[in-house]
């Protein structure tokens, strides 16, 4: 049975008219300048609080779409969480080194240009840690860093390929294989066949859990169950869609 929920949001999610969405971003819109109230004090002063609140009404558009008022959840809780990783994700895309890696590749590069001024003979690992002010071990978990955000092209030879560009040695993973796509289709029809046999507290709790991206604790609070039950919920279920799946397949 469907729970009761605000008019405005029954008919949006049964109708997704344009005219009800506008009322509801107008509505929930304070969400958006609440989280970039929050965030913004932690900011670098290059970032424009608008640009903020722009990439915010992204977020806030996207928990309009995938919101389920039946759940019983507050849409307030839902979305905040979403808003926030919305302009959380878009400022690691625009800039993906932390600040703290970019100043030590900074510093690193300016220690080693002064040491190939005085020393010809080669820049030692041990030189660069010395005037660094800190241990070569280190400095080598420095360069581990700085080694994972590294950006390779994929159009220059490669002498580790034949001197061939690496988009020619890299395997292609976007491209489909027919194989696999029937596999795939074939196990999906088992799990959700699986998951409709499952308790409808079990069912709900991986609905949310794995489509909405809820947590425990979240989930809980909708169940009115403890955050603990939740994780034992879900590793009870976990375990009786395995058996499904083995007997399924054995079948």
């Amino acid at each position: 049975m469907k729970a009761q929920v605000d008019p405005t949001w029954e008919a949006y999610y049964e109708e997704k008219a344009p005219s009800l969405r506008d009322e509801l971003m107008v509505k929930y819109l304070g969400l958006v300048h609440y989280v970039v109230n929050k965030l913004f004090k932690t900011m670098p002063s290059n970032v424009d609080r608008e640009d903020l609140v722009n990439i915010g009404v992204i977020g806030l558009s996207e928990a309009l779409e995938r919101y389920n008022p039946y759940y019983g959840i507050k849409f307030e809780t839902y979305a905040i969480p979403r808003i926030r990783g919305a302009i959380i994700d878009e400022l690691r895309k625009q800039d993906w080194i932390p600040r703290s890696l970019r100043s030590k590749s900074n510093k690193i590069k300016k220690v080693v240009e002064e040491l190939e001024q005085t020393s010809p003979g080669g820049v030692s690992d041990q030189a660069v840690a010395g005037l660094l002010g800190i241990s070569e071990a280190e400095y080598h978990q420095w360069q581990s860093q700085l080694n994972r955000t590294s950006v390779i092209s994929l159009d220059k030879p490669n002498p580790n390929f034949d001197d061939h560009n690496l988009y020619e040695a890299i395997e292609d993973t976007s491209s489909s294989n027919p194989i696999e796509a029937i596999e795939d289709e074939e196990m999906k029809e088992v799990l959700v066949k699986a998951i409709k046999q499952l308790p409808e507290k079990s069912r709900l709790a991986i609905t949310l859990y794995y489509y909405e991206h809820l947590t425990f604790k979240e989930i809980g609070n909708i169940l009115n169950v403890s955050e603990s039950r939740i994780s034992q919920i879900h590793s009870e279920t976990i375990d009786r869609l395995k058996r499904a799946l083995k007997k399924e397949y054995a079948d």
